[in-house]
């Protein structure tokens, strides 16, 4: 008995200390592979949140520019020269090809069933060219930012004359 407490002087069993610091080693790692989940949601949690306030951002900047495209369409109405048609004509469509480049893709609406899901209805229009409950004219163009409406087209809906 007394080679027992020279060889451990706690008076313990070497093998129950053995087991306890087992114990502890194992609570620690599993503290450590907590500690490391823990930190990889919340890095994943940072990185959504910056790609949502990166879309809100860029979202933001495409309505401003749809603003200008506005006010481009309704000056190329106005405009009596050719040359300067064709030309404005050209930079329409560049317009329009760098939308699309940045996932912008105008609504589709004329001659359509209405859908208030994409669409604005501001007025009727008696008109026997267009059959009742479809769009017979665009007032503001509508656009799609990938699947997501960007901004509702604002149209005229058509109904029966009388």
């Amino acid at each position: 008995m007394e080679q027992n407490k020279t060889a451990d002087p706690k008076g313990g069993d070497p093998g129950e200390e053995i087991k306890i610091l087992r114990q502890e080693l194992a609570d620690e790692k599993n503290r450590h592979l907590r500690t490391l989940a823990d930190f990889d949601n919340y890095r994943r949690r940072v990185e959504r949140t910056a790609q949502e306030m990166s879309m809100q951002e860029k979202k933001a900047l495409l309505l401003d520019l749809l603003a200008l495209f506005d006010d481009f369409e309704q000056a190329r109405k106005h405009i009596n020269d050719a040359q300067t048609a064709e030309g404005l004509n050209l930079i329409y469509r560049r317009f329009l090809e760098l939308l699309k480049n940045h996932g912008v893709t105008p609504i589709e609406c004329l001659g359509r069933p209405f859908d208030p899901a994409e669409q604005e209805g501001v007025a009727y229009v008696e008109t026997a060219d267009c059959p009742e409950g479809c769009v017979a004219g665009e007032i503001c163009r509508g656009f799609k930012f990938g699947e997501e409406i960007l901004r509702p087209a604002r149209v005229l809906v058509a109904r029966r004359p009388g």
